[in-house]
């Protein structure tokens, strides 16, 4: 039997095990942090990535109803949207996970989910059983026999269009971005030093940077990429459903627009102006960008055999008092809606993550 198509290494990592009906556990891997812990600084803390987070609860609905319902319904009911709060930063280890019954419809039903762990606090022990809520949230599934029939869709379509690829009607040519690195307009980022492990897991192309990228440009860029899955960083492997959870939280460039907004609101507090910058200005240290809250409205469910590319474009409206939004389309190669996301990220010194708990709290 072939395994999942997007590896057994991530397979492993979302895997969630029945503890009773409404109680469930996880492990949040290490090789899914933001920062390795090989390069951690003194008192730092392994914070799993929001978007592997988001994975292991999309798995845990799956799991729930599948193990739960399965005689409600014909086919096992799976995720159309969620909602999600981050209340406290996740850290490395075994996870509970509990579901509450909030409707249980033919067509649609909700739960109500909650991730708890021990608390961070350093030095503290505490008890085995001294568990916190970490993340907290809504999911709404419909089983996929529920939602078959005609797509009606709108005339809706990116604004502006993405910058062009090789082929005739402007489309990248996938196959030629994959063995050469480049095409058209696109090219491969580099891969990201160790130290950044969540990035690891993809392969992102970009468009190639026209001019040097001043502050000013940073901040009004819109981030586009195409992004294959790559776990463990070595093999290729194909975007399934749980991953495209990761997906809805991965966007370095976007991070680096939100860096660059935030360093330009820090400047405009100390009175400098953007017409008084010079050429490119250097960030105010180097930022941490927690997640506050995730929805995501998924449109269009990726089939079993997985897919192997898919193309994110990432807005960010406006940063204000070092709180941003996030708005994140995921397109298939032929241009299928496959999810939405929007979230509310802070951008904050980066000192914050090695400074405990009680920093943590404030955010």
């Amino acid at each position: 039997m072939a395994g999942p198509c997007h590896s057994a290494e991530f397979e492993k990592a979302i895997t969630v095990t029945p503890i009773d009906s409404h109680t469930y556990s996880a492990y949040l891997d290490p090789q899914w942090c933001i920062l390795s812990g090989k390069f951690k600084p003194p008192r730092h803390i392994d914070v799993p990535h929001g978007g592997y987070t988001t994975s292991v609860l999309y798995r845990l609905a799956t799991v729930y109803f599948r193990e739960t319902k399965c005689n409600q319904f014909q086919s096992t009911p799976e995720p159309i949207g969620m909602q999600l709060s981050f209340l406290r930063r996740t850290v490395v280890g075994p996870a509970i996970l509990r579901v509450q019954d909030i409707k249980i419809g033919a067509r649609i039903s909700t739960i109500h989910v909650t991730l708890s762990q021990r608390p961070d606090r350093p030095g503290t022990a505490g008890d085995k059983n001294d568990l916190e809520v970490k993340v907290v949230g809504y999911i709404t599934v419909s089983p996929p026999d529920m939602e078959e029939g005609p797509i009606c869709k709108g005339t809706w379509g990116l604004s502006p269009p993405p910058v062009s690829g090789s082929l005739a009607n402007g489309s990248v040519n996938l196959e030629a971005l994959a063995a050469n690195g480049t095409d058209g307009a696109w090219m491969r980022l580099p891969r990201p030093p160790p130290v950044v492990t969540a990035p690891q897991h993809l392969e992102i192309y970009a468009p190639r940077p026209q001019g040097p990228m001043t502050l000013e440009r940073r901040q009004k860029q819109v981030v586009d990429q195409w992004a294959r899955f790559i776990p463990g960083g070595k093999t290729v492997a194909r975007w399934s459903n749980e991953a495209v959870m990761f997906l809805a939280d991965m966007f370095p460039a976007a991070l680096d627009r939100m860096g660059a907004m935030e360093t330009s609101r820090l400047l405009a507090m100390e009175g400098v102006q953007e017409g008084d910058l010079q050429g490119n200005a250097h960030d105010k240290g180097a930022f941490w960008y927690p997640t506050v809250t995730l929805n995501i409205d998924l449109k269009t469910r990726i089939p079993p055999e997985g897919v192997e590319w898919l193309q994110s474009r990432v807005v960010t409206r406006m940063l204000r008092g070092s709180r941003a939004d996030l708005d994140v389309v995921i397109l298939d190669p032929q241009g299928e809606l496959i999810a939405l996301s929007t979230q509310v990220a802070l951008v904050v010194n980066a000192s914050r993550n090695t400074k405990g708990r009680a920093n943590s709290e404030n955010l």
